[in-house]
């Protein structure tokens, strides 16, 4: 049974590759290091998401590739014009992230990917609004390049899994955990003065 099917509350994935050394692209955006001899778990992926979100740099660089959109699924770029000869299968939106997220939770549908790039990823991290990561790491480190995380917030993680291939690519999964309250002796009144 589907989450279409049971109505479950749809979850927001990050499914991303990265270097080793945490880059998601050079520093022209390129990602001609990826591995493109397997899928790696795209498909299964693929199949559980109905919904993608675009950041408008990756979006122009997925169309410099000739792939303006992910075929069979609702394309959401966030940007703040429109282009002259949007493609027809893309919905550019002017919403703030919480605003759209919270709208297409109260449809019916399978998950969302969020595809990046990495300002979109920091916004909706700091919002809160991401509920799994699975992070594709390659075995190459890039030295420098577009990092896949860029703000210093902290973000609490429980890994559901891993799994690795042969060309030694891994995969690890996480469910994003609710941040804990501060923990931490309290200092009394008379401790915090200074002796």
């Amino acid at each position: 049974m589907t989450r279409a099917m049971t109505g479950a509350t749809r979850k927001v994935i990050l499914f991303i590759a990265t270097s080793l050394d945490g880059f998601i692209a050079r520093r022209d955006g390129s990602v001609d290091w990826l591995f493109r001899d397997g899928d790696y778990g795209m498909a299964e992926f693929f199949r559980s998401i109905d919904t993608v979100l675009i950041g408008r740099k990756t979006h122009d660089v997925m169309s410099s590739f000739g792939q303006p959109s992910y075929r069979g699924r609702k394309n959401y770029v966030f940007s703040r014009s429109r282009p002259a000869s949007p493609a027809p299968d893309v919905e550019y939106t002017t919403a703030a992230p919480r605003e759209l997220i919270e709208t297409l939770r109260l449809t019916r549908g399978k998950d969302i990917w969020l595809v990046g790039g990495s300002e979109l990823i920091d916004t909706f991290l700091v919002e809160k609004l991401v509920d799994r990561i699975t992070v594709s790491v390659h075995p190459v480190i890039l030295g420098e390049g577009i990092p896949l995380f860029r703000g210093s917030h902290e973000v609490p993680l429980e890994l559901r899994g891993s799994r690795s291939w042969p060309s030694g690519l891994a995969q690890l999964d996480y469910d994003v955990r609710p941040a804990a309250a501060p923990t931490g002796v309290r200092l009394q009144k008379d401790d915090a003065r200074a002796d």
